[in-house]
C-alpha cells in the first residue's frame, strides 16, 4: 500500500517498510548515512528501489517510525517542529541506528524545549546515553523536592541512578544542617535555596558540573553606564556525547 504522505512522484528511491510503500529522495537518507550510501549503492543491473515491484526492504523499523523520521526532511513548516517526546525518541532511535548525527542532534535541541517529568527525562537520556550534563536540572529538581522518589519512579530508574538520588539528598541535607540532623525528615522543603551545597552535591555524586554560577550584578555606581550595557548572550550547551561515568553502588556509599 502506498504511504498516504510519503509516496512522492519524483522521488527517485523506493522503499517498502511492513506494509507501506514509500517513494521519496533519496538524498535524504544518503547525504549523511554511511548505511544508505552502503545500501543503495549496489552493482546490480536492476538494483532495488527501482520500482514498486523491486523496492528496497527495511525489515528492522516500522513504517510509523519511518515515516516520523522523514518528517524531519519534508516538514512543511520550515524548521519549527513540533512533535511529543514519544515521537522525537521514535526519531532519535532511528537516527542513532542509520549514524544520522545531524538529526540527533536536532532532537536533543528539541526534547531540551519540552517540558518532560524530570524521572522521565532522566531514563529518556540515559537509554539513548545522551549528554548527562543536561540532566542537571533534573537532578536538581528531583534532590531538592519534599518526598523522595516514589516506588514505581525509582523503578523506572537504573538502581544505580535511584541510589545516586537517594544519597545525593542524604548529603545535601547533612552538609545544611551539619551534624544536628534532628530535623532531616523534613529537611529538603526548607532547603531549596541552598544553591551552593545543592551544586557540590550535585558534582561530587553525579560528578555534573551543571550551569556556570551567575555574577555578581553591577550597582548603578559600579556601573555608570548599564543603561547602554547589553547583555551577553550565554554560550549555548555543548553538543550531546554518548555515555559518561556513572560509577558502582559502592562509590556511592563510601
Amino acid at each position: 500500500m502506498r504511504h498516504g504522505v510519503y509516496f512522492l512522484h519524483d522521488g527517485n528511491i523506493i522503499i517498502r517498510v511492513e506494509d507501506s510503500v514509500f517513494r521519496i529522495h533519496r538524498y535524504f537518507l544518503t547525504r549523511e548515512s554511511q548505511h544508505f550510501r552502503s545500501l543503495f549503492n549496489v552493482p546490480y543491473r536492476d538494483p532495488p528501489g527501482t520500482s514498486e515491484a523491486n523496492p528496497v526492504v527495511l525489515d528492522d523499523v516500522t513504517s510509523e517510525a519511518f515515516a516520523d523520521f522523514l518528517w524531519i526532511f519534508y516538514n512543511d513548516k520550515y524548521s519549527i517542529y513540533t512533535a511529543t517526546p514519544e515521537k522525537w525518541q521514535r526519531i532519535l532511535a532511528l537516527a542513532q541506528k542509520w549514524k544520522f548525527g545531524q538529526v540527533e542532534e536536532l532532537c536533543v535541541r528539541e526534547l531540551e524545549k519540552l517540558t518532560i517529568p524530570a524521572v522521565e527525562k532522566i531514563k529518556i537520556y540515559q537509554d539513548f546515553s545522551l549528554n548527562p550534563e543536561l540532566l542537571y536540572d533534573s537532578y536538581v529538581e528531583l534532590i531538592t523536592r519534599p518526598e523522595p522518589l516514589e516506588l514505581e519512579e525509582g523503578m523506572r530508574l537504573e538502581p544505580l541512578t535511584s541510589l545516586k538520588i537517594a544519597r545525593a539528598r542524604e548529603l545535601r541535607i547533612a552538609r545544611v544542617l551539619g551534624p544536628d540532623r534532628a530535623t532531616s525528615l523534613f529537611g529538603p522543603a526548607a532547603l531549596q535555596s541552598q544553591e551552593p551545597e545543592t551544586r557540590s552535591v550535585i558534582r561530587d555524586v553525579f560528578e555534573l558540573q551543571g550551569p556556570a554560577p551567575a555574577p555578581p550584578t553591577a550597582t548603578a555606581e559600579q556601573n555608570p553606564a548599564s543603561d547602554d550595557h547589553v547583555d551577553e548572550v550565554p554560550p549555548t550547551r555543548r553538543q550531546p556525547r554518548r555515555g559518561g561515568s556513572r560509577g558502582t553502588a559502592s562509590d556511592i556509599f563510601r
